[in-house]
């Protein structure tokens, strides 16, 4: 069993982590003589790992040391400190929302607990994904609280018809798509706990996946964004972030993630580990990628020692984070070119369903096209095949031969 990380491999981790987000050296400084002052707490009580009595003790260490008086900012950077590494160890990754609280549900009994503890840094050991550590988090501690209610406290008591009680409770709220998901991450932790994988028999695995048809855009609304990209009407950073999508259909978040050194200008390629997989892929450097890259990095991108292509226009310009920024700069676009003013579904995840589209229009066979996306699952990129609406008809059947004995249907 994985062991419960360390204090000061989780303070390592929350440092570099202040870090990639962009705080301020001054920030990271402070951050760094609190965690000394709590890694000199752990040796003194003994412990080399985040109990329960040493945050105690160190949320309480709230005197100012010249004075001897309760120190009010002295508490809330001892408790945001402490916030950091437990988020570290409760999630797996860092959220940074500095001024809230954590609200992750967690099984009541110590024993689970500590064993989701072990689960999340297992994970993390094996280099998930942040959204694949945060769905898989989700589904263990909802099993874990599950079979409390039931009474049991140990996996090895726990009958097989639980398994079946558990995915019945979900399948009241949650739909296909996402049992699916929750059966992916339960025989992850199954496999994972001790005493757990004779219960993997009893997970579904013949979940149907929800099929929808893709939504595209046209050939007018596509000559439309391309005229607005043509015009000084969008700037030279967001003009190659849109392309990128457009010609390439690369996930937001591996824009977002995208460094300097990812891009070959030698080998005119882009080399990548993608976000969501940790698989590498690599993606031709087409002209027009290329040009707009050289406009926005020669001429417009701010001064900055981070290694991020994408960063935001105001100080202290930090690398773009969410996605809503590169969904934001996909509706600009298209409001200019009048595309999809309503409600109709935009950003990256369109541009990515078009650039599949348009490959299976011109004959690219679907596991090129599921390569080309980084799909790992060759079959994952089927789903493209509703929007291509020539060979979807001529897989329809003629009801000619279906006899009607409706008089309005003849």
């Amino acid at each position: 069993m994985v062991k419960k990380p360390t204090v000061e491999s989780s303070v390592k981790m929350v440092l570099e982590a202040l870090e990639k987000a962009g705080y301020c050296q001054s920030t990271i400084h402070s951050f760094k003589r609190v965690y000394e002052r709590l890694l000199k707490s752990a040796a003194i009580m003994g412990t080399e790992t985040l109990t329960q009595e040493l945050v105690e003790h160190f949320v309480n260490d709230s005197a100012d040391r010249r004075t001897g008086q309760y120190c009010h900012s002295r508490k809330k950077l001892h408790t945001s400190c402490i916030r950091k590494l437990r988020e570290y160890e409760e999630r797996g990754y860092f959220g940074w929302q500095p001024s809230r609280d954590s609200k992750v549900d967690k099984p009541s009994t110590i024993k689970f607990q500590d064993l989701h503890i072990h689960f999340l840094a297992f994970l993390q050991e094996e280099k998930k994904s942040k959204n694949t550590i945060e769905s898989y988090r989700n589904t263990s501690c909802k099993f874990l609280i599950f079979i409390e209610k039931l009474g049991y406290t140990e996996l090895k008591a726990v009958p097989l018809k639980s398994i079946y009680k558990f995915f019945d409770e979900l399948r009241e709220t949650w739909d296909s798509g996402s049992l699916r998901t929750a059966a992916s991450g339960l025989r992850s932790f199954l496999r994972f706990a001790e005493g757990g994988n004779r219960l993997i028999a009893a997970v579904p695995d013949k979940l149907l996946r929800k099929r929808t048809i893709i939504p595209v855009l046209t050939e007018e609304e596509e000559r439309a964004v391309w005229d607005v990209l043509q015009t000084d009407a969008v700037s030279s950073r967001d003009k190659a972030i849109i392309l990128l999508s457009l010609l390439t259909g690369i996930r937001a978040v591996d824009i977002l993630n995208l460094r300097l050194k990812d891009i070959d200008w030698q080998g005119d390629v882009i080399n990548i580990v993608q976000q969501k997989t940790n698989e590498p892929l690599v993606l031709p450097l087409l002209p027009a990628i290329g040009n707009a890259l050289v406009r926005y990095l020669t001429n417009d991108r701010p001064k900055s020692d981070s290694s991020c292509v994408f960063l935001s226009r105001n100080a202290p310009h930090v690398p773009l984070k969410e996605h809503s920024s590169c969904y934001t700069i996909v509706r600009k676009i298209f409001t200019c070119a009048g595309v999809r003013v309503n409600n109709e579904l935009k950003g990256t995840r369109l541009l990515r369903h078009h650039v599949a589209s348009k490959m299976l229009k011109n004959g690219v066979a679907i596991q090129t096209i599921s390569s080309t996306l980084g799909h790992v699952n060759p079959n994952s990129a089927d789903v493209y095949l509703s929007t291509d609406e020539e060979k979807m008809r001529d897989c329809a059947l003629t009801l000619a031969v279906i006899p009607m004995k409706v008089k309005g249907l003849k």
